[in-house]
């Protein structure tokens, strides 16, 4: 890429220092959880940088250069992917200071600086032996709390309700008939309703593991 060359040698150098680091990770030099959370924090600090360098000289080498490097198996970066780096770096902290307690991947770090931000401790977690370096992503989704999950244990927790997926998406911004054919709902729903459940809230929420909106009723009454 010939524009490269408008990278200014003071930003080529901390990319060779990135690149480095990067190397490293590949090729197992460091403690993977550590250098993880490190390639987190400098890859968020080189995209804020490169981003504003650009905007002053009105250039995308900057942010190109910083991409190139983004991810550890070259393949092409993602906004999502970028999302995960950053919540990382925010919670690097708490990460860095349970490090020996942390998975090596991206994901996992990710879904565990997830559960920092609402609240969640890492050292509680490991004391408990609910963590461990492999635990395996599936095994962290389970420790770390959603939204969907707190909602239904707040309902549980005031008696009656119940909050069921659905599974069907709807494009709407004001209150519309749901065309939804009775004896096509999920058997959990249709139950609900024979027993007389007042169905007070009907609502659109992003799954936080697929991103994906769904349909989700909240029932109370039963």
């Amino acid at each position: 890429m010939g524009s490269k060359q408008l990278v200014s040698a003071t930003f080529k150098k901390k990319l060779s220092s990135f690149a480095a680091l990067r190397e490293q990770i590949n090729k197992g030099h460091f403690v993977l959880a550590a250098a993880y959370i490190e390639f987190a924090e400098q890859f968020t600090a080189l995209y804020d940088e490169a981003k504003a360098q650009d905007k002053a000289n009105g250039t995308k080498t900057h942010v190109e250069s910083v991409l190139e490097l983004g991810t550890l198996d070259g393949s092409q970066l993602t906004t999502q992917t970028i999302s995960k780096w950053r919540k990382i770096a925010e919670e690097a902290r708490e990460l860095k200071k349970n490090q020996k307690y942390l998975p090596s991947s991206r994901d996992a770090l990710y879904f565990i600086a997830k559960g920092v931000e609402k609240g969640v401790k890492i050292s509680s977690l490991a004391s408990r032996g609910e963590l461990f370096p492999d635990s395996t992503l599936t095994d962290i989704k389970r420790l770390i709390p959603t939204e969907k999950r707190k909602a239904k244990k707040e309902s549980k927790a005031k008696g009656g309700g119940a909050t069921i997926n659905i599974g069907s998406e709807i494009n709407a911004i004001s209150a519309i008939p749901l065309g939804l054919d009775a004896d096509q709902l999920p058997s959990a729903v249709q139950k609900l309703l024979h027993k007389g459940t007042v169905l007070l809230q009907v609502k659109i929420e992003i799954d936080p593991d697929t991103n994906r909106p769904l349909l989700i009723a909240v029932g109370y009454g039963v």
